[in-house]
């Protein structure tokens, strides 16, 4: 893949790839799984989790699809009979090779759910239809069960402990309904109701519909502060907000939950450059007038860590919400200074306000995204392997609509690659088999 890009070359790319590389563990069995995985990087050894091993995937897809179809299989069979995917590896792990303990969790915690939009994005350029029913059935069950031991009834939230949130909530199930979580399980909702419909189990999708609706509802009625004019979570036993201003109030942009005389008031606040750094870099992770903003150096610090720097999985899920509430000028906005914020940069974190990687300086999730940026939002490139059709329709600055563009030799399958040309704003395309249609929006 070759690139045309100011400010990114070349040599950049390969430095993403090098970095998933480095992040693959081949040696699967010995840590329990069947097939290769990515591991998070650096000095969280050769283990799976479930979140970065499946973050991973949505920028390396377009790289290698037959690798990124193969690690579906772990989520698939690594699952429990009740729906859950663990944390990490199958709950408990065997110690790693100069390890003398290996991890444990407390039984029946997941993740972060945001497998649902992984997994759906791999199986739309997937023409392995075994791999899409498997995985159509596992995301069912996972779904199944954040209903089954996450909802709170009395609102119809759900609820999440460590790591089922970011900042990890370390108290119970039950008591903490986080605005991350619920937006993910809204979006498992969503994709796996179009997973349902193209495979025929209407009934299912017909539920699906009616939880996506009751969902909105209640992330809109519980977790919007009305004095506050922003998305907090809430305190299910005290009945109230806790009082934490995280970049994640911007979530419920996604696929429009936010109701329409909310978003403007969101979309002011995230321009706000005293709250979240607008203007410098990408989103700090929790307002610099929270209380709790802090920023660390180094090694990753658990929640500190989480309390103000910058992460690009905070970030990401605001330009898909951007994206899927019509401010195409706001996304590619985000989307370019979170794909220069981490250029070469493929750390953990990094420092909002000298742009400085911390934590783990090559890890998976980073890379992975940054190229999903840069390849689906910036260069708009999407890929539907039932149609047998690819969709370019870039996001540009003002500032990119006056450069020349271009993205060459990109992986759409194992076999058939596409080159976008963007000259002045205007798109062209060289596509290496005629058997695939392009559409430019």
């Amino acid at each position: 893949m070759n690139i045309v890009f100011p400010g990114i070359n070349n040599e950049d790319i390969e430095y993403a790839l090098e970095c998933l590389d480095d992040c693959k563990q081949p040696n699967a069995e010995m840590y329990g799984f069947m097939y290769p995985y990515f591991t998070p990087g650096g000095m969280y050894g050769k283990q799976w989790w479930q979140l970065d091993s499946s973050l991973a995937l949505s920028g390396y897809k377009w790289i290698d699809r037959g690798f990124s179809e193969t690690s579906l299989w772990n989520f698939i069979e690594s699952q429990k009979e009740d729906g859950r995917i663990c944390l990490w590896g199958r709950d408990s792990l065997a110690p790693a090779e100069g390890e003398e303990n290996g991890l444990s969790q407390t039984e029946g915690v997941s993740s972060l759910p945001k497998l649902f939009d992984v997994t759906y994005h791999i199986l739309k350029g997937s023409e392995n239809e075994k791999l899409k029913k498997a995985a159509y059935q596992m995301l069912k069950k996972y779904l199944e069960w954040w209903f089954s031991a996450r909802l709170h009834t009395e609102t119809g939230l759900i609820t999440s402990v460590f790591e089922e949130t970011f900042i990890p909530y370390f108290g119970c199930a039950g008591e903490y309904a986080a605005v991350d979580t619920n937006v993910e399980v809204f979006v498992g909702c969503h994709y796996t109701c179009l997973l349902a419909k193209e495979l025929g189990d209407t009934n299912y999708a017909e539920l699906l519909e009616k939880r996506m609706s009751s969902l909105k509802k209640s992330i809109n009625k519980y977790l919007w502060n009305e004095d506050k004019e922003a998305f907090y979570p809430y305190d299910t036993k005290e009945k109230n907000s806790v009082d934490i201003l995280m970049a994640s109030t911007f979530n419920p942009l996604r696929f429009c939950i936010v109701d329409q005389d909310k978003k403007e008031k969101l979309l002011n606040l995230m321009k706000d450059d005293d709250h979240f750094n607008w203007n410098t870099i990408p989103l700090t992770s929790v307002s610099k007038k929270d209380k709790i903003f802090t920023t660390t150096e180094g090694n990753y610090m658990g929640n500190p860590s989480w309390s103000g720097n910058c992460w690009t999985l905070t970030n990401e899920v605001v330009v898909r919400g951007l994206l899927d509430s019509g401010e195409e000028e706001l996304a590619a906005e985000l989307a370019l200074k979170t794909i220069r914020a981490f250029n070469h940069n493929l750390s953990e974190f990094v420092n909002p306000f000298d742009g400085k990687g911390h934590g783990v300086l090559k890890y998976a999730w980073t890379a992975s995204q940054y190229l999903e940026l840069l390849i689906e939002v910036i260069f708009g490139i999407n890929y539907d392997a039932k149609n047998k059709e690819i969709i370019i329709s870039p996001k540009l600055t003002k500032e990119l609509s006056e450069e020349n563009l271009a993205l060459e030799n990109l992986n759409v399958t194992d076999d058939i690659s596409i080159s976008v040309y963007i000259e002045r704003g205007k798109v062209d395309y060289k596509i290496s088999d005629s058997i695939i249609n392009v559409m430019v929006k």
